[in-house]
């Protein structure tokens, strides 16, 4: 059973986690585009949450970070909820600012009334790639829930021990075949919406 370092789980709590893992994953791999919204609430709370403690820590400590991240929790989900295509677009965005804040060596480390170069980094490309996304939404939208659910997936099959080279190649394929199924999915029902606005209207009863 592969856990983290450091870290103890129970092998029948760490088995529960991976199977949930692993489900949630093929959903949304296969049916992301259709179930989305219904995760949307919950990855609102957690990525408002994670913003506000952010902004808070940098600029008024600990305290005010933990203020501001219940804030963005309640703020996160009703958004998330409510727009679902605003929080795809906010979710890709994020996790392209959180590579870029790893990437410039960011520590997650904050003095009262300053922010680092990599914050500010990461938030320039939050914002960038937040509009990009948006106007690409209906593109990308069963790519990028592809993608989740193939590393949900890879994540579940580690924690079952299946092997870091397994798992990743296990995660890639269900991205590749979720992310075409997906998109072929989603131009059939564009196809078809399409095809119903141009058809004519009946002929009035005579």
């Amino acid at each position: 059973m592969a856990v983290i370092p450091g870290l103890t789980i129970d092998p029948q709590i760490a088995y529960i986690v991976a199977a949930i893992l692993i489900i949630t994953g093929l959903a949304l791999a296969f049916k992301g585009h259709g179930l989305w919204s219904t995760v949307m609430s919950l990855i609102g709370a957690l990525l408002g949450a994670a913003v506000g403690f952010l902004f808070g820590a940098a600029l008024g400590g600990t305290i005010a970070g933990l203020i501001l991240a219940m804030v963005g929790a309640i703020i996160g989900s009703i958004l998330f909820t409510k727009l679902v295509k605003v929080a795809l677009a906010f979710l890709v965005g994020f996790l392209a600012a959180a590579v870029v804040y790893g990437a410039l060596g960011g520590q997650a480390r904050f003095t009262e009334g300053q922010m680092d170069a990599a914050l500010i980094g990461a938030l320039l490309v939050l914002i960038v790639v937040f509009a990009i996304a948006y106007y690409f939404i209906d593109d990308i939208i069963g790519i990028v829930t592809a993608a989740i659910g193939g590393l949900l997936l890879a994540v579940g099959l580690y924690i079952l021990d299946a092997g870091t080279v397994t798992a990743a190649l296990a995660g890639l394929g269900v991205f590749i075949l979720g992310a075409i199924v997906q998109t072929a999915t989603i131009k059939r029902k564009r196809r078809a919406k399409a095809g119903v606005a141009a058809a004519p209207p009946p002929p009035p009863p005579s």
